[in-house]
């Protein structure tokens, strides 16, 4: 079960550099309409929020940013865009095991078969570079194309893998056709409205 965003006023930043607006929200986290593009190129704006559960109870909360000029999902896994995933950790806590084995389960599964074998090398990187989760944990996954998907954990840099597939492959853990659709629909609820 998915639980979409709903729209909620956000009284302060919550990214560094965030501005104080009209925000999404989901199972108490707020996510600002705007965040500053990483590329220094203005800003993204929030096109939707999702929460996803396993075995009916949350697991993390999710926001996607992008730029005004995107208007589809499909614009965004051809890779061509900037973009940011926030995610927020809602499970109470997974050894770096239990998250190394999910990021690889869930990116093998999102990339396919063909496509998983020609990014495996950056996918093991990601996960191998993942620590161990702890509830309210923040995640960035910040793609810009000249300069790849930098990942942050608590706003500290984590690691930074470049290439248009490994970024498809990546994004369509929310974004593809394994991601559930009311999750996928939720995050995607604002593109095309602006």
């Amino acid at each position: 079960m998915i639980v979409p965003g709903a729209r909620i006023v956000l009284g302060l930043a919550l990214l560094a550099g965030g501005v104080a607006a009209s925000a999404g929200g989901v199972d108490g986290m707020e996510f600002p309409n705007q965040a500053p593009s990483s590329d220094g190129q203005g800003h993204l704006m929030l096109a939707g929020s999702a929460t996803l559960q396993r075995n009916f109870v949350p697991f993390y909360g999710a926001a996607l940013y992008v730029p005004a000029s995107v208007r589809s999902a499909e614009q965004l896994l051809g890779g061509l865009s900037p973009c940011r995933i926030q995610l927020v950790w809602l499970t109470p806590e997974m050894d770096s095991d239990a998250v190394h084995e999910y990021w690889r389960k869930a990116l093998g599964a999102a990339a396919g078969s063909e496509q998983a074998g020609r990014v495996r090398g950056q996918i093991e990187r990601l996960v191998q570079a993942m620590p161990a989760a702890q509830r309210g944990q923040r995640l960035v996954f910040d793609y810009v194309p000249d300069a790849g998907m930098k990942v942050l954990v608590d706003d500290r840099p984590l690691v930074q893998l470049a290439g248009v597939e490994f970024n498809r492959s990546v994004l369509a853990v929310w974004l593809g056709t394994t991601a559930p659709a009311d999750f996928r629909a939720a995050l995607v609820a604002r593109l095309g409205q602006r």
